[in-house]
């Protein structure tokens, strides 16, 4: 299935959902912070429209950072946004069971079972989160169904009532098409949407048919929603997408009527024990924030944030003195703070590694951030690579009041130097094949073939999904 995409746009907005732009001190760098004059701070991203894309290419594009919102796929500017959104993931290795959760648990357990007894434990050591599979699988009362992501008017009632009372949105602004456009529509092609009969019977019967190690039948891959009921009423809704190295958790709506039984702590509980007994890889939990109250509670999953600019994911607890004050963090040795720096030559292809994995595994580590994006050679270094695209390659000069163009720096993009060097060495050429959906029509061009201004467009592209994914996509005009 081809990836489908629109001209990605560089989008800068005062109104900041998680710090409504009230935040003064929102530099990613100290040297930011102490160098510009305090202004305003605007929430920016790099977003595209995805017509189409499989669910393997979300995957990759999860761990290069982005995220989708309905068929809306973007990225935040790490070096300019007011808040800095990580990458966060965790499995069942990293997620250290505390008191808090133990109680959760045990409420809800009390409240599915027929006698209101809660399970009893000696003492934290031998707590087991299995235990909350033994209540489901014997409750007559709760049970989850697994779904398409498909609208329903059960689950807008559900969504608008939670939007107001929670998140204290205005009735007339929750509206079924804003319900549908954020929670149901997804770009994946209609065989992963709809799945198969045994995919479905499968996750509907997992947990009463649990067993320790239990081998999966018909493996989901695609957008669900798990609708939580008890006693026949509809209470919660988990909404995910089943991806090929784990889980994706997009959005959790829960009954306020039942905020005593904390679904949402007890839903990231269920699906990190559901990857690990499924084999299902990692429970990715969206974006970390860590001076947002509305992001930071993930921190209590365990879990690693994703290094843009290394592609490595970092252990949270040793990435959280770095990234204190809503700071950015690189990856880097202790000499590296002695030597001139460039941007990293990263691969962006969406296949990080965990730090234990990576080239990082034996060293001591530190941030480097403020060397690699606080000096200017930085910046220069990518001023004369942009001459050289410009003048050598007949790329477009950039246009600063277009909502198209990137900066010449951003965390997480391939670096303009790097771009030059795919040209040297033939990963880019006049013949690179590009694909071009134009006035409803496709056509299958090369890139000596486009305008400057076509060459600049799909040079940017690269820098942001990788050469690859633009060879095997179209660009939907």
């Amino acid at each position: 299935m081809p990836f489908i995409f629109s001209p990605p746009r560089y989008i800068s907005q005062r109104h900041c959902g998680y710090c409504n732009g009230k935040k003064t001190d929102h530099y990613a760098l100290e040297s930011q912070k102490k160098q510009a004059q305090l202004s305003d701070p605007d929430s920016i991203i790099i977003g595209t429209s995805i017509t189409e894309m499989s669910c393997s290419d979300y995957d990759e594009l999860i761990n290069q950072g982005f995220r989708r919102s309905g068929t809306f796929l973007y990225k935040p500017d790490m070096l300019r946004t007011c808040c800095r959104y990580y990458t966060i993931r965790t499995d069942m290795s990293q997620l250290k069971l505390t008191k808090q959760h133990r109680k959760v648990v045990n409420r809800f357990i009390k409240a599915i079972s027929e006698n209101n007894e809660e399970p009893q434990h000696k003492n934290q050591k031998e707590y087991d989160l299995t235990g909350l599979l033994q209540a489901e699988s014997k409750s007559k009362r709760f049970y989850t169904r697994y779904e398409t992501s498909e609208f329903t008017p059960e689950k807008f009632a559900l969504y608008k009532k939670y939007q107001i009372s929670v998140h204290n949105d205005k009735p007339e602004e929750v509206t079924e098409a804003s319900f549908d456009r954020f929670l149901c529509e997804t770009p994946f092609p209609d065989e992963e949407i709809d799945g198969s009969s045994e995919e479905w019977d499968f996750l509907d019967s997992w947990i009463k048919n649990w067993k320790p190690s239990q081998k999966v039948q018909k493996r989901r891959i695609g957008p669900t929603h798990e609708c939580y009921y008890l006693d026949d009423k509809l209470i919660a809704i988990s909404v995910l997408d089943f991806l090929p190295t784990g889980v994706s958790s997009i959005y959790f709506i829960w009954d306020p009527d039942y905020a005593h039984l904390s679904l949402g702590t007890l839903s990231g509980l269920r699906e990190i024990l559901m990857c690990r007994e499924l084999s299902l890889g990692y429970y990715y939990l969206g974006y970390y924030i860590d001076d947002c109250p509305k992001m930071n509670y993930k921190s209590k999953f365990g879990g690693e944030l994703l290094d843009l600019v290394n592609e490595v994911y970092v252990p949270l607890s040793l990435a959280k003195p770095w990234i204190a004050n809503d700071r950015l963090f690189v990856l880097g040795r202790e000499e590296e703070l002695e030597n001139e720096q460039v941007e990293y030559g990263l691969d962006n292809d969406g296949h990080p590694l965990s730090l234990e994995n990576s080239r990082f595994a034996s060293d001591e580590v530190v941030n480097i951030a403020e060397k690699v994006y606080g000096e200017d050679a930085i910046f220069e270094k990518a001023r004369t690579a942009m001459h050289i695209l410009i003048t050598k390659h007949e790329m477009a000069p950039q246009d600063k009041n277009s909502p198209y163009t990137i900066p010449e720096v951003m965390p997480g993009l391939i670096p303009l130097w790097k771009i030059v060097d795919m040209f040297e060495t033939g990963v880019l050429s006049d013949t690179f094949p590009v694909s071009i959906i134009m006035s409803g029509r496709l056509q299958r061009l090369s890139l000596g073939k486009l305008n400057d201004v076509g060459r600049q467009l799909v040079i940017d592209c690269a820098r942001l999904f990788g050469p690859r994914k633009i060879r095997q996509g179209i660009l939907n005009i």
